[in-house]
């Protein structure tokens, strides 16, 4: 018995493929990438179930998403999947399309999965964090099909990507200033707050340990930025203090954990953002700030703009400039009462403007600007 060559196996197989429905082709093309291994580049079953909500629905808001990440991107979560999460319990038919298990994996779709994209008309496409010429030539090809497109980013990066797309959104106003590209085509909407709801440090007795833990939770490429917190930690004054790092890799006192580091946190007494006077850290959104606020942790932060207008120095949290002023406010939160005093001072005003329903909100009045609902 004779083997049909695999040439003509291929030929025989995409025939019988483009005899088939949509409805019928995207569930194969799941299969196929998984079966290729490329399960993380285009998600075929959820975008199949978002054509047929399509077709069921066609008065609602048909929205795409090309990630950089999964759950376990801090990016991608408060950027995009939060976002999109809000905006399924508004009826809004929203879909993830591409979510790689692999932080910041490239993006390199195939031709006929490009075209796929295209072909299933969505009224706008985001792409969160994804860039490169992969990118840049599916958002033209969609903007040539009448698919609004949108990238979003929380960090100052410069990429081709922002000229290619209709409308850049930015997580802080500092941002917009240094992002490239049109000027009437950038917005702001923060990042949605990245902790569970509900959940807030008890500050109902104070700990029954003599040390004070000071927490920070970060990118490994930005441990570099604690050193004026070490330095200021080695203090006789502040000997009861100790350092708790969270992050990946070596040398941290825990692996960051999605599942875990709100845990952590909140078995920790003081939360410190330190940061550096270089345009890529001026920009920074305050999406940790948040986080941090959420848990009712009192914080010790760098005064860059964005934690500015988030915190209000003396009332719910700290401003330092230098060593000595982190030896200075560290020590003023030595005390149980005044932790609890700052880190739940403005917790309910942050959490009612940068909760994930206020974010999602705003991205939804975003998204209908840009692509109206029709009629049926």
């Amino acid at each position: 018995m004779r083997l049909v060559p695999v040439a003509l196996a291929s030929r025989i197989y995409r025939g019988f493929w483009r005899a088939l429905p949509p409805s019928a082709q995207f569930p194969l093309d799941g299969v196929e990438a998984a079966l290729r291994g490329k399960a993380d580049l285009i998600r075929h079953l959820d975008l199949t179930a978002g054509l047929l909500r399509r077709r069921r629905h066609k008065e609602a808001l048909f929205v795409g998403w090309v990630l950089a990440g999964d759950e376990s991107s801090g990016a991608a979560r408060v950027r995009a999947l939060l976002p999109h999460a809000f905006l399924r319990t508004q009826g809004v038919n929203s879909v993830i399309v591409r979510k790689p298990r692999k932080e910041f994996a490239p993006f390199r779709p195939r031709r006929e999965d490009v075209a796929r994209i295209v072909r299933a008309g969505f009224d706008v496409v985001v792409f969160q964090g994804v860039d490169g010429p992969d990118a840049e030539a599916l958002a033209r090809a969609l903007s040539a099909a009448g698919t609004r497109t949108v990238y979003a980013i929380g960090d100052l990066t410069r990429t081709g990507i922002a000229e290619a797309v209709d409308l850049v959104v930015v997580a802080s106003d500092a941002l917009r200033a240094a992002a490239p590209g049109r000027p009437e085509a950038i917005e702001v909407i923060e990042s949605a707050i990245d902790a569970p709801p509900g959940l807030v440090k008890d500050y109902s007795r104070p700990p029954d340990r003599a040390d004070i833990r000071v927490a920070w939770v970060g990118y490994p490429e930005n441990l570099h930025l604690l050193e004026p917190v070490r330095e200021a930690l080695r203090h006789p004054r502040l000997a009861r203090f100790q350092l708790v790092t969270i992050s990946r890799g070596p040398g941290v006192t825990y692996q960051w954990d999605r599942k875990r580091v709100h845990q952590q946190l909140l078995a920790c007494d003081i939360a410190v953002l330190p940061s550096a006077p270089t345009d890529w850290y001026a920009a920074k959104p305050n999406t940790r700030a948040t986080m941090l606020k959420a848990l009712g942790l009192p914080i010790v932060a760098s005064p860059i703009a964005s934690y500015l207008e988030t915190l209000e120095h003396g009332k719910s949290g700290y401003f330092a400039r230098d060593v000595e002023e982190w030896i200075r406010y560290l020590e003023a939160l030595a005390d149980f009462e005044h932790r609890r005093e700052i880190g739940l001072a403005d917790r309910e005003r942050i959490l009612a403007r940068y909760g994930a329903d206020a974010i999602g909100r705003r991205w939804l009045d975003l998204l209908e600007r840009l692509a109206p609902r029709q009629d049926p």
